[in-house]
This record gives structure tokens, C-alpha cells and sequence, in this order.
């Protein structure tokens, strides 16, 4: 999922969309107007880049799919964006992915409150290092895109 697409689902669970699969057209439109009023109150952005049909799409997977569910809590409680971003680890990937405070190979739970948005490129550099390790380590995302 990119930060763009996390932004779209948290506008579809705050716009409270449930519902059919088959939505009729009057429904869709309503839909995506309420979604797109979310979208700028999450935002503050009037450039809505999505189409009614990816709204639809987003929202059949968020109802559907639980590691969708969670990623959209965390984002919803913690921010949408990756954790480290502009703390001098680098730049970060589109990719979003939702991440572990306390790792769970090291007994962290797999929850809202234990979880946090990193984009894939910190996320698998970051592996099963704790967030404090990570910081003090001079990786970055720049030397592992460089293969260093």
C-alpha cells in the first residue's frame, strides 16, 4: 500500500463506508463525496488523486482484508506517515507497511498500540532492531539503496 492509498483508507474508515459490493450509481457518488470530504479534512489537500471506482475498490479491501484494517488503525492513532521520516535515516519508500515498536520476534504484541507506519525501505533495515538501536545506528536508507 502507498502513503497515498493509507491516506484513502483512512478517509474510507472515517467517512464510515460498510456496504454492499455492488453499490448502486447514487450510492457510489455519495460515497466518494463523503470520502473526499474526509481526504481534505486528513490532508488539508484539495487534489483528490484517486477515481470513484479506486474508492470503491480501497473499500472492499479494508472491509475484507484484517492486515488492511490494522494498518489503518495504526495510522489512524499514530499518523500515516512513516516514523522516520526526516529523523536522519534517510529518505523513505512509497511502500507503507505497518511496523512493531517492540518487535515481535522480541515479544511484542501484534497490535494498534505496539504498531507504527514505516515505509518498507526503514521497516526491512530496521529488521529486529528496537527503535532506540536504530536510531543510534548510522544506517540510513541512502547507504542501503547504495548497497553499503
Amino acid at each position: 500500500m502507498t502513503g497515498n492509498e493509507l491516506h484513502l483508507c483512512c478517509a474510507i474508515r472515517l467517512a464510515k463506508l460498510g456496504g454492499r459490493d455492488r453499490p448502486t450509481t447514487s450510492q457510489r457518488m455519495n460515497a466518494a463525496l463523503a470520502v473526499m470530504t474526509e481526504w481534505l479534512t486528513l490532508t488539508g489537500d484539495s487534489f483528490f488523486p484517486f477515481t470513484i471506482d479506486d474508492i470503491e475498490r480501497l473499500s472492499i479491501l479494508l472491509r475484507k482484508n484484517s492486515d488492511a484494517k490494522i494498518k489503518v488503525d495504526i495510522a489512524l492513532k499514530h499518523g500515516a506517515e512513516c516514523y522516520f521520516k526526516s529523523r536522519g535515516k534517510g529518505p523513505c519508500s512509497e511502500d507503507i507497511e505497518a511496523g512493531h515498536i517492540v518487535q515481535r520476534s522480541t515479544g511484542g504484541p501484534l497490535n494498534v498500540e505496539n504498531g507504527q507506519i514505516e515505509c518498507r525501505s526503514h521497516n526491512n533495515q530496521r529488521r529486529a532492531m528496537s527503535i532506540e538501536d536504530y536510531m543510534k545506528s548510522s544506517a540510513t536508507t541512502e547507504q542501503h539503496s547504495h548497497g553499503t
